[in-house]
């Protein structure tokens, strides 16, 4: 078979319908999930179904064929040990963290603003909290959520800072750490004009016993690194902040996160220096030899935000690499029902523990039509234990032919099943 695809084949009676058949549905069900260290190759391997229905009149039966359009990485959901490896004071609009020993990780750690070329930290230039240092909303699943949040609002911008205990990747296979702060902003317009914003957070570095921790990064390995700027190309997914200069021996290693998945915007940009370089109220940070006293600026280089927009981004700093928080409101899609043209079939996503406000968007190609349901649709907050809801759609088949039929969650992860539709040999 052809990469190893595993096909199955069902024929049923002349004016048996497949939704009749319901002790031979075929399941077509492959989880929206990005957790663990499992990557499922399908560039080859697609889910095969070849379904023979005859209609009406002795019309010719159907092939249908439903397998993944591109590789899916996955991971698996390992447990997570409750117990916190990281501390953290409330402070406005940034965490203070510390290690699980209360041991320094930084000294300073704070955010500038860039707003249409004016440089400022929150209530520097006037402005209001509207709420400063409050504890973060339930999962809709109702699970404490660890952590706090500040709003600052200044002209037509609303800043929502949430600085939340979350999980980190386990290195050992078997646990994930609650170990590190996970940092998200998201910048709301609520003006009649566009405006240009963005945000430079600043780390006067000093990990556990050492003023002038110095960095390395997964893309550049072998080296010790200083007075550099990394962007584009050699911006790595995290960056390593080394208490001692020594990669055999490094002592404790706190880890940046800068890539957070797709729906959390990655930084531009992470400049590696001096403490001071450039100043405490400009925007730039020269990337200079550290001198035994280090700093590092992770920056959101300014981005027009339209009126009615918004602009969401983050990192996460402590013990280990955060998790991606798509990988939170995984998704499973199942397909049943007819997919003999002019016949209906329905799609149902079962959202497991969703995120508040979780949305989906069914995208059908054009030989297929929505029924029944929104194309977007909110996903309902559960009530059952474990928490999971779930979205249906109805839609008919108009034509033969091959047909990619996506499903995209809000989360930022879209599932693609593509359906070729065709007269049975």
């Amino acid at each position: 078979m052809e990469g190893g695809a595993e096909r199955h084949f069902i024929k049923l009676r002349p004016g048996v319908s497949v939704g009749a058949c319901r002790a031979k549905e075929i399941r077509m069900t492959k989880r929206m999930s990005i957790r663990g260290v499992v990557t499922l190759c399908l560039a080859t391997l697609g889910l095969l179904l070849v379904l023979a229905e005859a209609g009406a009149g002795g019309r010719p039966a159907v092939k249908v064929t439903v397998q993944d359009e591109k590789p899916v990485v996955t991971e698996v959901a390992l447990p997570v040990d409750p117990t916190p490896r990281i501390r953290y004071n409330v402070a406005g609009m940034t965490p203070q963290i510390r290690t699980e020993q209360n041991q320094q990780l930084h000294l300073s750690h704070f955010p500038m603003f860039n707003i249409d070329g004016r440089i400022m930290q929150a209530g520097q230039a006037g402005g209001r909290f509207e709420k400063n240092n409050a504890p973060l909303p339930r999962t809709p699943g109702g699970k404490l959520r660890q952590g706090y949040m500040s709003v600052f609002v200044i002209d037509d911008l609303r800043i929502t800072m949430m600085a939340e205990l979350v999980p980190t990747k386990s290195t050992d296979n078997k646990k994930r750490e609650m170990g590190t702060v996970l940092v998200r902003y998201t910048v709301e317009n609520t003006g009649k004009q566009a405006r240009k914003f963005g945000l430079k957070t600043y780390f006067d570095m000093y990990v556990v016993t050492n003023d002038g921790a110095m960095f390395a990064a997964p893309n550049m390995p072998g080296k010790i690194l200083d007075g550099i700027e990394l962007k584009e190309k050699t911006l790595p997914d995290f960056v390593q902040c080394l208490e001692r200069p020594n990669l055999k021996n490094p002592g404790y290693v706190a880890h940046l996160t800068v890539n957070l998945g797709s729906s959390i915007e990655k930084a531009s940009r992470v400049v590696l220096t001096r403490h001071g370089a450039g100043g405490f109220n400009g925007w730039d940070m020269p990337a200079i030899a550290s001198m035994g006293d280090s700093a590092m600026g992770v920056f959101f280089d300014p981005k027009e935000i339209r009126p009615g927009g918004r602009r969401e981004f983050g990192y996460a700093y402590g013990k280990g690499v955060a998790i991606a928080p798509e990988s939170e409101g995984n998704v499973e899609v199942r397909l049943t029902g007819s997919f003999e043209p002019g016949k209906l079939f329905t799609v149902t996503a079962l959202i497991n523990d969703p995120v508040l406000g979780q949305a989906l968007t069914l995208d059908l190609p054009k030989g297929m039509a929505l029924v029944e349901g929104r194309e977007i649709q909110p996903v309902p907050q559960p009530t059952t234990d474990p928490p999971q809801s779930f979205v249906v759609w109805r839609c008919r088949v108009l034509e033969l032919g091959q047909h990619p039929l996506r499903l995209r969650s809000s989360t930022g992860v879209t599932q693609t099943k593509l359906i070729t539709i065709s007269r049975a040999d």
